[in-house]
């Protein structure tokens, strides 16, 4: 036995509409108080989400109307998470994404420029390993301070991070 609720409760738990309740009664929703006409119902949820897995267990596919309304509010909520800013949309964030990526390729392509005569007067395991940890987190120093802008010119970024890498 689960919790006896009304039906706005049970809407809310199962993430639907009143309407959709409605029309889920007239095809065998159980209800544990059936009130009747203009009173209010009251529904067990663990009878009505074993309905529910019963009925999708047995290939019964949501109406179109359920897969409108289902729809619908998944569009409320995706526009409610673009207005907050939660979620944004990949074409804002792409070019600078790429530029990003560009930028720190060509950051690693000059770091061997920079430490290969350092690695060169080295003998020792344990100095290369300490240079080249020193290499990994001057790369992540630099990655972390990056400004993203959209209208960055590679070359000329590229240019300004490799510099910036050889001091």
């Amino acid at each position: 036995m689960g919790k006896i609720v009304n039906k706005r409760e049970l809407a809310q738990i199962l993430d639907t509409s009143e309407r959709t309740l409605t029309e889920w009664q007239r095809q065998g929703m159980p209800m544990a108080v059936d009130a009747g006409r203009g009173s209010a119902n009251q529904y067990d949820t663990g009878d009505v989400i074993r309905w529910r897995i019963a009925r999708e267990a047995n290939g019964e596919k949501e109406s179109a109307k359920d897969r409108l309304d289902r729809l619908r509010g998944d569009q409320v909520e995706l526009d409610l998470l673009e207005a907050r800013r939660v979620l944004v949309n990949v074409a804002e964030i792409e070019p600078a994404l790429g530029q990003f990526i560009a930028d720190a390729v060509a950051l690693m392509v000059s770091m061997p420029d920079k430490y290969a005569p350092l690695l060169g007067e080295m003998s020792g395991a344990d100095d290369i390993h300490a240079a080249l940890t020193d290499m990994m987190e001057e790369l992540r120093q630099q990655l972390g301070r990056y400004e993203f802008r959209n209208d960055r010119d590679s070359g000329a970024a590229a240019e300004a991070d490799a510099a910036a890498a050889q001091n």
